[in-house]
């Protein structure tokens, strides 16, 4: 993790900011905002855990050097709108996974997701990366949907598996770039 690592974006208005564990604190409002999606995945709202969360936790045989989360940030205010969550070279090397990807709820439909992903991807592509993947909760009808028309494509079916009180199945999805 560092905050100096960024990409360019091609959404008037926003820029990409590289957060660290000690902006935690600035994501709570984004987490409040997006407390549909937590109480969905976690079966309860966020609380002031919940932000540091995604800077402590990795996947197996990764550590924080492998953590990349960035901030979409509103360039008129600075708030943080939008979150993307990323593991570099999981589950293999030269594949990212895509650990989250979070919105304002407010400001969903805008095509604010699909800019961030598609400004990710360029950024990838020119680090050699050759592949991404990542699992969505088969609840979540609304992400599977965003996924797929992003050409990504079922892989597997994981779980169940616990996330806060809840027990989820998970798809897996996998795309190249």
């Amino acid at each position: 993790m560092d905050k100096t690592t960024k990409f360019p974006i091609s959404l008037s208005g926003y820029e990409i900011e590289g957060l660290i564990g000690t902006d935690a604190p600035r994501l709570a409002p984004l987490y409040k905002a997006c407390s549909d999606y937590i109480e969905l995945e976690h079966g309860q709202p966020p609380d002031p855990a919940s932000a540091s969360e995604e800077f402590e936790n990795f996947p197996p045989s990764r550590t924080e050097a492998d953590k990349f989360v960035f901030g979409l940030r509103a360039a008129d205010d600075g708030q943080l709108v939008g979150l993307l969550a990323c593991d570099r070279d999981y589950p293999s090397v030269g594949c990212w996974w895509i650990a989250l990807l979070m919105i304002d709820k407010a400001l969903r439909g805008r095509g604010l997701a699909r800019a961030l992903c598609d400004g990710l991807f360029t950024w990838l592509k020119s680090q050699h990366v050759q592949r991404v993947e990542l699992g969505v909760i088969t609840e979540n009808v609304q992400a599977l949907g965003f996924w797929q028309a992003r050409g990504f494509e079922p892989i597997r079916m994981a779980g169940p598996v616990s996330i806060g009180a809840k027990q989820h199945m998970v798809q897996v999805f996998g795309r190249s770039l």
